[in-house]
């Protein structure tokens, strides 16, 4: 009974951090970038690698919790594309000036794959972790 109360509250805890980190997330995203877009991009796809590598390292059974660090990249990724479809209609991937729906899509699209690739390896990491004896 003790260790099912110990794992609700740990994965209730993992899910509270995501969350939170999610909004760090958005702020990332949403940023004017002074430094470049480029710099923005890069910085944001470590932040979700490196936060759903934590996640799945930290708690290995619910690496699929990782996933929520990426709401508010997902959430602005998603206006964008509207935006951009309800604005262009059928030419909105042919678009020359913003919004433009690549942009929207690569947000969505890019947190989810980053924050998946470093859940699943965190959640690798962890179990080695576990299957190597301390010495």
């Amino acid at each position: 009974m003790m260790a099912e109360d110990s794992t609700d509250w740990m994965k209730m805890f993992v899910v509270v951090i995501a969350i939170l980190l999610g909004s760090v997330g958005l702020v990332f995203v949403f940023s004017d970038p002074a430094e470049g877009w480029r710099l923005r991009v890069i910085t944001a796809t470590a932040f979700f690698f490196l936060t759903g590598a934590a996640i799945g390292y930290v708690h290995p059974r619910g690496w699929p919790i990782a996933l929520l660090t990426a709401w508010g990249a997902v959430l602005m990724g998603g206006f964008i594309t509207l935006v951009a479809a309800a604005h262009y209609g059928r030419g909105a991937f042919a678009a020359t000036e913003p919004p433009f729906i690549t942009s929207g899509l690569i947000m969505i699209f890019g947190s989810l794959g980053s924050t998946l690739l470093g859940a699943l390896l965190g959640k690798l990491f962890a179990r080695r972790r576990d299957q190597i004896p301390p010495r």
